[in-house]
């Protein structure tokens, strides 16, 4: 079996579409590993996108979906960052742009999942927590030692997990951890980023994958509407400088 891999779209609608396209007919499943909504102003889009492709798609709530359902906390990312008043008008504006349906679906997804394909047990998560729901020591590029602390005590031969932003693929012995990087978060380039996972008996590979789609367009729609916070959000998930907005 194939299954897509996709992780922290962010509310880009625009690289959402272009992974979906690119892997129509290729997997069976997609696993979505959170942080769907949050970034570019298309959330509720997005959301609808990964409830039209039904059970296709097995999906996990991230941070940002925790915001929209449970509130944001006053300080985040192992006890250290504390979040700003304009941090908070931004998901309380995320919330409001969200349907009643799409905010049920987020309440209704795990924050964990284990799921078992062809004998093998497959652990997906936004990012592995501690015993309280918290998020354990964040960790950007992970080895595999790196990896094994992570995933300490989580039993399963793969592992599934985004909120880094960054593409990880260690493997030690039979054991599988994997982080497709930011689907919606290109960072400075022009892709949208994914990968596919192919199980098949004792076979395991993992592909990482891009699609190249227009970045510029989902930029000039940020600074259109410019939501709470559009300016951290560009520097960070786009690479884009406070001063974009003069060269356009």
């Amino acid at each position: 079996m194939k299954i897509g891999i996709i992780s922290d779209i962010h509310g880009n609608t625009d690289a959402l579409k272009k992974v979906i396209e690119e892997l129509d007919g290729k997997v069976e499943k997609i696993i979505c590993l959170g942080d769907m909504i949050s970034g570019t102003p298309k959330s509720e889009q997005v959301v609808k996108l990964i409830m039209d492709l039904k059970d296709k798609v097995i999906a996990v709530r991230g941070n940002r979906e925790n915001y929209i359902i449970e509130g944001i906390p006053k300080i985040i990312h192992d006890e250290k960052i504390k979040v700003s008043k304009e941090e908070q008008d931004r998901v309380k504006w995320e919330k409001e742009q969200l349907s009643e349906n799409s905010i049920d679906f987020l309440s209704n997804m795990l924050k964990e999942q284990y799921i078992e394909i062809e004998d093998k047990k497959i652990y997906a998560v936004h990012y592995p927590m501690k015993e309280d729901s918290k998020y354990r020591t964040h960790i950007k590029r992970a080895n595999v030692e790196g990896n094994e602390i992570m995933f300490k005590g989580i039993e399963a031969d793969i592992y599934l997990y985004g909120h880094t932003h960054t593409e990880i693929c260690n493997r030690k012995l039979n054991k599988l951890y994997v982080n497709p990087g930011a689907l919606g978060c290109p960072e400075g380039s022009n892709y949208a980023r994914f990968g596919i996972l192919e199980i098949e008996k004792e076979k395991v590979e993992y592909t990482q994958m891009k699609v190249e789609y227009d970045v510029n367009e989902v930029i000039n729609c940020i600074n259109n509407i410019k939501p709470p916070c559009y300016k951290r959000v560009l520097k960070l998930f786009f690479g884009v400088e406070e001063n974009y907005e003069t060269n356009y």
